[in-house]
């Protein structure tokens, strides 16, 4: 009897060792990043509640990380079912997430520390403040994406700054703006229409004589109905003035107006410094 129990406990282990995932489950590590993935988004919408006040806002928020895992609503929600009657799969993924996020709260920590650091010329760093992701498509409600920060006590005259973007998918229009604020109310920016997919960058050379007060930027998109345009590895880099390469060529008002946040095609005359 005792030899009959230990075949059957020999047997049932091995039969669970060998047990796979099936092909119609999302795999452990592209579950344990889509988990991952919607706990970081879940946490924006808790942090961001005005902005996303409606149930229908914070499922278009979690729509948006399926579509970037090219997933859908049922196969989460059946893969997760799988998951949950398989125990030791289900750890595994917990652990992976797990792992995912702590890796992400250990990077932001470095980037914060490196811009708390920047003091000295000829360093750079990294100081894009929002998601590294962005998904804009025709289900949002804009597909305008904008930001703007106030200065803090790293700025410089003459900062160079460049903000890129991998880009995936841009449909028939992509348009982007990075703009800068001065002490003397004067605003100036650079806008670009960049096309095709891959790599892009749009760059701003502050004034070496004013104080710059504020930076911004909108990045706008006009998708075909039914596409998504994906932008990855955001960033946007600060460097200190290089007197060698110094030149700019931006659009200016001195009146304070800013520039309006649509597409347009429309030329600008540009100023010299």
């Amino acid at each position: 009897m005792k030899s009959l129990i230990k075949i059957l406990l020999i047997s049932t282990v091995l039969l669970t060792a060998c047990k796979k995932v099936p092909s119609d489950v999302i795999q452990p590590s592209a579950m344990a990043r889509l988990m991952a993935d919607i706990h970081t988004a879940e946490a924006v919408v808790e942090m961001n509640r005005s902005s996303y006040y409606t149930d229908s806002l914070k499922q278009t928020m979690r729509q948006s990380v399926y579509l970037r895992h090219g997933v859908t609503s049922e196969q989460v929600d059946s893969s997760t079912a799988w998951y949950g009657r398989n125990i030791k799969y289900y750890m595994e993924v917990y652990d992976k997430t797990i792992a995912i996020l702590e890796q992400r709260l250990l990077e932001t920590g470095n980037r914060i520390a490196a811009d708390n650091a920047l003091s000295i010329a000829g360093d750079s760093v990294d100081v894009w403040p929002n998601p590294r992701f962005i998904s804009i498509h025709d289900r949002l409600p804009s597909r305008i994406m904008t930001f703007s920060f106030g200065r803090d006590h790293n700025w410089q005259k003459g900062d160079n700054y460049t903000w890129r973007a991998k880009v995936s998918n841009p449909g028939e229009r992509m348009e982007w703006m990075l703009g800068a604020e001065y002490s003397d109310g004067s605003v100036e920016w650079h806008s670009e229409t960049p096309d095709g997919d891959g790599w892009k960058y749009i760059n701003l050379q502050t004034d070496s004589l004013r104080h710059p007060t504020r930076l911004f930027g909108y990045l706008s998109a006009l998708n075909r109905p039914g596409t998504e345009l994906r932008l990855d590895s955001m960033e946007l880099v600060r460097k200190r003035l290089n007197r060698d390469t110094y030149r700019r060529t931006y659009t200016t008002d001195f009146a304070g107006f800013y520039p309006p946040v649509e597409i347009n095609d429309s030329t600008t005359n540009d100023t010299i410094r």
